[in-house]
């Protein structure tokens, strides 16, 4: 019995966690004939897990070119996951329309023009993370043991 508690304990923690951090959705459709249409929805959580088959040097390059800019960048998810849900832009011309909003915690990012319809929608608390292991990335020296991936 006490086995069958810890597994059970373990798949409702594994849930919260994945549902905790929410999902991310990318969908790509073209409007011309030929192209390829794209559609991902992935738990958030994975995305870290996913940085963990980039080969770290370049995880660490990456980390150190846009180092500068991480404060700036975790600040302003800090302040969008503090304002409340709406429009942030919005532009429509004959051409293309953008929008892009808070729903639920997450920044969805709409693009529709000539060419293709683009939807993002990126959980901020997931953008909250991956900023902290890149700023942690960034700040380890290469030879420490903890200069794995994020």
């Amino acid at each position: 019995m006490p086995i069958k508690a810890a597994v059970l304990g373990t798949i409702v923690l594994a849930g919260a966690l994945v549902g905790s951090m929410g999902a991310v959705h990318i969908e790509v459709k073209p409007k011309k004939p030929g192209g390829e249409h794209i559609w991902v929805v992935a738990p958030a959580i994975l995305l870290p897990a996913g940085a963990m088959v980039v080969p770290k040097a370049k995880v660490r390059q990456a980390s150190r070119e846009i180092r500068q800019w991480l404060p700036a960048i975790r600040a302003a998810v800090n302040e969008l996951g503090r304002c409340p849900d709406g429009p942030f832009v919005q532009v429509d011309d004959r051409h293309e329309h953008v929008r892009i909003v808070k729903i639920d915690g997450a920044l969805v990012i709409d693009v529709d023009d000539e060419t293709e319809t683009v939807h993002v929608s990126i959980p901020l608390s997931a953008a909250a993370y991956a900023c902290d292991r890149l700023v942690e990335v960034a700040e380890t020296p290469d030879d420490s043991p903890r200069s794995q991936p994020i």
